[in-house]
């Protein structure tokens, strides 16, 4: 029997924007994806770290078909993305959700929250009132709302509040997949748990997969099952958590490590902090693009792009991998 097909499959996946550098200089071109490959299982959770201006929010507005790919292949429950009419995307996009980072900032201040909730109903399902009115009452209830917060603005709500009306709302539509874009960096962190905890309980109950996007690497242990580490636009490690969480095998995953906090001093010791600058994206290094803040850089690195090649359980884009495992 064939395996089953991934939810969401991306091969090569580019987006590159032309940028002005001024008015008697020549454009520029940004690669912000450039040729990023990975795939998304049916109730999974795949995280994707790196620093910022790496990549990830491009990825995400790819994702959820806010901006097409510039090249690649990227496919939705089977159906290709970069190709598709609009008639397609407008059946693709309620498969596709998206939780942002500021919950202050992402619900409208001028509506109430059963208004919010039913909002997507009115655009892309066609319920009448009272069937969008039991819908968003119906998903209060899941994500830990009561009753009486239906009639209530945004603003007369608490952060962890806001998040858990932005989670239900991105559910309104019973969406296969939800982006989440850093969604408890904007939290305190006695409440990053409660949301953390309610995102997990919905995927169980519901079978809904995750793109988790974050900085946090406690985050991402907690909540992934595969982790994508991308640089510069570039994926330089690919794999299950749990292996990369043991044996990091990039140099550039072992500096984000190293800036985790750790109770082991052997740890600690091991890790070398990541040092130094993130390249403009305008003009990336050639070869590795991490080769100008790499302990380990050799001359094959300033001059050759690595592909990102299976390395034991995981992938993996460095010249010199098997040398410093």
């Amino acid at each position: 029997m064939a395996p089953a097909a991934p939810l969401l499959e991306a091969r090569s996946l580019t987006r590159h924007y032309v940028v002005s550098r001024g008015v008697f200089r020549p454009k520029g071109l940004v690669r912000a994806l450039d040729g990023v490959t990975f795939r998304i299982e049916e109730g999974g959770t795949l995280a994707v770290v790196g620093e910022s201006g790496c990549g990830k929010s491009t990825l995400a507005r790819a994702v959820t078909m806010i901006e097409k790919p510039t090249a690649g292949e990227l496919s939705i429950a089977g159906e290709d993305v970069v190709t598709a009419s609009p008639k397609t995307l407008r059946r693709l996009r309620p498969l596709v959700q998206m939780v942002f980072q500021n919950p202050y900032a992402s619900l409208n201040p001028r509506k109430k929250v059963g208004a919010l909730l039913e909002e997507p109903l009115a655009i892309s399902a066609k319920l009448d009132p009272a069937r969008r009115r039991d819908a968003a009452r119906s998903m209060m209830a899941r994500v830990g709302l009561k009753p009486e917060h239906y009639g209530r603005y945004p603003h007369m709500f608490s952060g962890g509040q806001r998040q858990r009306i932005a989670v239900a709302r991105a559910l309104m539509l019973h969406p296969r997949l939800v982006v989440a874009d850093e969604p408890v960096s904007a939290l305190d962190v006695s409440i990053q748990a409660q949301v953390l905890n309610l995102l997990m309980n919905l995927q169980e109950e519901l079978g809904i997969a995750y793109l988790f996007i974050s900085h946090n690497l406690q985050v991402v242990r907690h909540i992934a099952d595969t982790v994508l580490v991308m640089y510069l636009g570039k994926v330089v490690e690919y794999g299950a958590k749990d292996e990369i969480f043991a044996r990091p095998a990039h140099p550039y995953t072992r500096a984000l490590f190293a800036s985790t906090p750790s109770l082991d001093a052997r740890m600690r010791r091991q890790r070398s902090a990541l040092k130094g600058e993130l390249p403009s994206p305008l003009n990336p290094p050639k070869g590795c693009p991490f080769h100008t803040r790499c302990p380990h850089v050799i001359e094959r690195c300033r001059v050759e792009v690595p592909p990102l090649e299976p390395f034991g359980k995981i992938r993996v884009a460095c010249h010199r991998a098997a040398e410093l495992s």
